[in-house]
């Protein structure tokens, strides 16, 4: 029976939070200077909404949202989705952690078989992921009255089977 709780975004997140804090077989923990994660104790990753995020000056995090796009064909058993990551903090930060999401997602096969090793999933398979930037956006977000914050967008694509 499909797990229907089971979302694969989510998985994605967790690895990309499993690599940064060298929590990935054989890959150190990302540079302080890149996205200081042991400043954390929750995984900075939110859907749609930063309501959930937390008030904070000095850490990055991701909103994100998913859209479900038809298969290329009529191959039904490929799932594919289109992620959009909303990576919200102080410049130069978000660029950093841009980049580090970019070229840890954006090897197709390659990238979709490191997920895969790593979440031990037999329910999900990823088959590729790819990213891209729609937009050049980075747009002054007020959180609060005294202090700005920005936002860069990445486009996460991927395809899986269930």
């Amino acid at each position: 029976m499909i797990d229907y709780t089971k979302i694969p975004i989510v998985l994605i997140n967790n690895y990309l939070w499993d690599l940064a804090s060298g929590s990935v077989s054989g890959v150190a923990k990302v540079s302080s200077a890149v996205w200081n994660v042991d400043t954390y104790n929750f995984r900075p990753f939110y859907p749609v909404s930063e309501n959930l995020a937390p008030e904070s000056d000095t850490m990055p995090y991701v909103i994100y949202d998913y859209l479900v796009e038809p298969p290329e064909g009529n191959f039904w058993p490929i799932n594919c989705e289109r992620a959009i990551y909303s990576i919200v903090g102080d410049i130069p930060q978000i660029f950093y952690v841009k980049n580090f999401i970019s070229e840890n997602l954006r090897k197709f096969d390659k990238s979709a078989q490191e997920v895969n090793n790593h979440i031990k999933d037999s329910s999900i398979n990823f088959k590729f992921i790819k990213v891209y930037q729609d937009n050049f956006i980075t747009d002054e977000k007020r959180i609060d009255s005294y202090k700005p914050k920005y936002i860069t967008t990445l486009t996460i694509y991927y395809d899986y089977t269930k």
